[in-house]
């Protein structure tokens, strides 16, 4: 390679006339010694490696990344990057990025200017708005990111078909605790005297901090207990590591609240003036002991009443943790389980209260003063979500996204648009959801080369990268209780290096192709303002300048006067279910599935410290990590490999009803029998990532389509596979 010195290099810059593509050629050596002159340049971003986005420094050189450190103050972080917080920054510079609009053009894609993109688009949309009404057009997406600028788009079409990918991750709780609770509280790890994780994994997760504060609270003496069919990373620091049969989740909470009650261990002041349905709840579950709750969970009954009185000795201060990721939250059974949590943490007295759970602190935004579109009628949801007579109690502002092909098949979506989403690896069935692709129009947003951009898209609109963008601020809360409000903002770090547009841009250019003028007449500078103008003091300028600010009001104990709740009240029987049909407290309710065969397991999936689904599985560095610890292989408990004859390392034959593949295994005894273990980031198949392509397999590989009634979850953990030693 030719070498640069500086006056070269800044020669070459000038005339290219983007400096920031000429670094890409240089390699390493050459870019080190060209660089070290220039100034070094730092802004306040925020990491897209997962949806804890958080706070981080991004430190350039001419247009260059140079290294990305963490923000001490941000909540999700406490100033440490995770592997993925690193790797992904790097990804600006993956070659598997899309690097300009591209049209399918038969079975390839053939690259166009941003111009005739819009203008294509925005014919055909008109068109099928024209012809089908605008309930016919549907936005998915890995929400709710993009949902200001996509609800401009669907206000002026007349369409109610947003769509979030939250029915295929924790769709339950965030559709049980409204309902129950009237807030989705947080747990207050750092000050709890009692820790419960049940099948969620902050090692795994990652959420930094979160394990800063769990190992805060261990050194004070708090006791973690880890509920869980495989032995995760949480396991190796917790006190106890509880082996449970996948599934049955709900047993055991149903177990743990009868010891409660029976042995009068509950917080009884506390349910007395907040709950409503104690008595229905307990009149419902008088049968369901520990000792019934160990025949169905594998977990000994004197284990189960060991927690239960364990939780209570230490109540308030006492947690189930709330967060909704984990093993749990994917079965034909995860509301009732969800309401279950709500129930354990309201019987040990420990809402609104310091070492127990409490809201997020959030400061409230203002928002840009923008035309609105005229009023168009909307019909009801293609999906049914909300819809009485097809699902009625789920939530119709996050939708059923899985369901997204079968609807373009029965023809209720004749447009489809996918932002910062993969359903080709993250839904049920791959080879069903390239159906997607029948859609008379579907525009794929995406930054690579992902397998819905390759399989479905007929237009392929590329959004920068997240260091190339800014975004509005956002409020630092979800995972984990602060006492102090914090919010955080993205700023663009690097000049784009491709022909690619922020999400603003893209839906402003379909916009006003098909004839809607002024309704974007805002900048993201003045979407910025407009956030901050509720945010007494604090001026746009300071917030880039600190990338995370830290307000003084904080948390004060006490339970509210009224719950946000349709019955102002904590419902341990909740209304909206039982109207619709459902049983308004929660009971046992078996898993859909169960292994039967010397051969079959539940299949089940987690997270890895180093890997976020499937958008981190082409990054060459993260990989690295996976070949070095053969992080693609799937885990078996190793008295029933013995009995199958298959050893570690050996190839394996996987077949479910919907697919049949080969993966190597991990044979431990780490894992549940009942069960094999993978990781959700492998198996991608887009031959444009080079990096990720062809390793290991997906739990969506083996998935049939499935909708939960009450919460329209995917039931992803409901997949017995029949696995047999080698290659069949």
């Amino acid at each position: 390679m030719k070498k640069f010195n500086r006056r070269t290099f800044i020669k070459a810059a000038a005339a290219s006339g983007v400096v920031g593509s000429v670094p890409m050629y240089l390699s390493l050596a050459d870019h080190k010694k060209v660089a070290s002159e220039e100034p070094l340049k730092k802004v306040w971003s925020q990491c897209n490696g997962c949806a804890s986005m958080c706070s981080k420094a991004v430190y350039s050189k001419n247009n260059r990344l140079w290294k990305v450190e963490g923000h001490p103050l941000h909540l999700k972080s406490g100033g440490r990057l995770c592997a993925r917080g690193h790797g992904m920054a790097a990804d600006v510079y993956n070659t598997s990025r899309v690097t300009q609009p591209m049209k399918r053009v038969g079975d390839t894609f053939e690259p166009i200017s941003w111009e005739q993109a819009f203008s294509e688009i925005g014919e055909k949309l008109g068109k099928i708005v024209e012809e089908h009404k605008g309930d016919s057009v549907l936005w998915v997406e890995h929400g709710p990111r993009g949902k200001f600028y996509a609800d401009i788009l669907l206000d002026l079409i007349g369409s109610p078909n947003y769509c979030t990918h939250y029915s295929t991750c924790f769709t339950s709780k965030t559709n049980v605790w409204p309902k129950m609770v009237g807030d989705s509280l947080a747990a207050d790890h750092e000050n709890a005297n009692y820790l419960l994780f049940v099948g969620r994994n902050f090692g795994g997760g990652i959420i930094p901090n979160g394990m800063n504060k769990i190992h805060k609270a261990i050194e004070r003496g708090a006791k973690l207990v880890v509920v869980d069919p495989k032995y995760n990373e949480m396991a190796k620091i917790a006190h106890d590591w509880v082996p449970i049969r996948p599934g049955t989740d709900l047993a055991f909470y149903l177990g743990l609240a009868h010891t409660l009650i029976s042995e009068n261990l509950y917080d009884r002041n506390f349910v007395n003036r907040n709950v409503l349905g104690f008595s229905e709840f307990w009149e419902a579950n008088k049968t369901a002991s520990a000792d019934w709750a160990s025949e169905v969970t594998g977990i000994p009954a004197d284990k189960i009443r060991e927690i239960a009185r364990d939780m209570a000795a230490s109540a308030p201060k006492a947690i189930l943790e709330p967060g909704w990721h984990g093993l749990n939250c994917h079965y034909v059974n995860s509301t009732q389980t969800a309401q279950m949590n709500v129930i354990l943490n309201a019987l040990v007295g420990n809402f609104y209260k310091i070492g127990g759970l409490y809201p997020g602190q959030d400061i409230p935004f203002g928002s840009v003063d923008r035309k609105m579109p005229p009023f168009k009628r909307k019909g009801e949801r293609a999906d049914g979500a909300g819809v009485k007579g097809k699902f009625p109690t789920v939530e119709p502002g996050r939708g059923i996204a899985q369901i997204t092909p079968q609807l373009v098949e029965e023809g209720l979506i004749k447009a489809v648009f996918i932002y910062h989403y993969n359903p080709l690896r993250t839904a049920p069935n791959p080879e069903y959801q390239k159906k997607i692709k029948d859609a008379e129009l579907v525009v794929v947003i995406p930054t690579d080369w992902n397998e819905t951009a390759v399989h479905t898209a007929h237009y392929i609109l590329p959004e920068d990268y997240y260091l190339e963008r800014t975004e509005t601020p956002r409020n630092n809360s979800g995972h984990l209780a602060h006492i102090y409000p914090q919010i955080s903002i993205r700023a663009k770090a690097l000049d784009p290096i491709h022909d690619t547009k922020p999400l603003r841009e893209i839906v402003a250019g379909i916009c006003e192709a098909m004839g809607y003028e002024g309704y974007f007449n805002f900048t993201i500078e003045d979407e910025v303002k407009a956030a901050l103008s509720t945010v007494e003091g604090l001026t746009p300028e300071r917030l880039y300048e600190e990338g995370t600010i830290e307000f003084t009001t904080h948390f004060m104990e006490g339970v509210p006067l009224e719950f946000k709740t349709s019955t102002k009240k904590i419902n341990f029987k909740v209304p909206e279910y039982e109207a619709n049909g459902f049983s308004g407290v929660p009971t046992w309710v078996p898993p859909a599935t169960w292994p039967k065969e010397e051969n079959e397991f539940r299949l089940i999936h987690g997270k890895q410290p180093w890997h976020s689904h499937s958008i981190t599985a082409n990054n060459p560095y993260l990989m690295a990590i996976t070949k070095a610890y053969n992080g693609e292989w799937m885990w078996m408990n190793k008295v029933r490999a013995d009995k199958l004859g298959i050893k570690n390392g050996d190839t394996v034959t996987v077949q479910s009803s919907v697919s049949t593949k080969q993966a190597k295994v991990k044979v431990t005894e780490l894992v549940h029998p009942d069960c094999v273990w993978i990781s959700n980031s492998y198996g991608n198949f887009s031959e444009r990532q080079k990096d990720g392509y062809g390793v290991g397999v997906n739990f969506n590989d083996f998935l049939e389509l499935q909708v939960e009634p009450m919460a329209g979850g995917t039931n992803s953990q409901e997949i017995i596979v029949k696995i047999t030693k080698g290659v069949s």
